[in-house]
């Protein structure tokens, strides 16, 4: 498959997947007429240098990987980092939701903490008249 062709399938820029391959990371082979063709496998390395990018890997570190196959030492890494993903992406959601919550639960402990002063105010009155 030519360039452009991968790079609509898998969603990554024409540039990017200019980048990864100079970078070493995606193979290829040249046609008579001198254009890249990548095989299908492609996709799911780019898929899988996605993953490593998002755990903030170097671009060294996701060539080692890369370059060393699918081993199952490989996809247990993988495997590690999509759980870790997973995970962050939960928590996201999570921090995202009490963030969201956090004015009106401040709001109601700042009301209950004004209706306790209030009464013991009003409590002192009493006991002053």
């Amino acid at each position: 498959m030519k360039i452009g062709e991968i790079a609509k399938l898998s969603g990554v820029s024409v540039r990017t997947i200019d980048y990864y391959t100079t970078a070493g990371l995606l193979a290829f082979e040249r046609s008579e007429a001198n254009y890249r063709l990548y095989p299908t496998n492609v996709l799911h390395t780019l898929e899988r240098i996605q993953v490593l990018k998002k755990q903030r890997m170097s671009i060294a570190e996701i060539r080692e990987i890369i370059c060393a196959g699918d081993t199952p030492e490989t996809d247990e890494l993988i495997d590690e980092v999509i759980n870790e993903f997973d995970q962050l992406q939960q928590k996201i959601v999570r921090l995202e939701k009490q963030l969201k919550d956090a004015p009106y639960y401040a709001k109601t402990q700042t009301g209950k903490a004004l209706e306790r002063k209030m009464a013991a105010i009003t409590a002192l009155l009493v006991l002053l008249q």
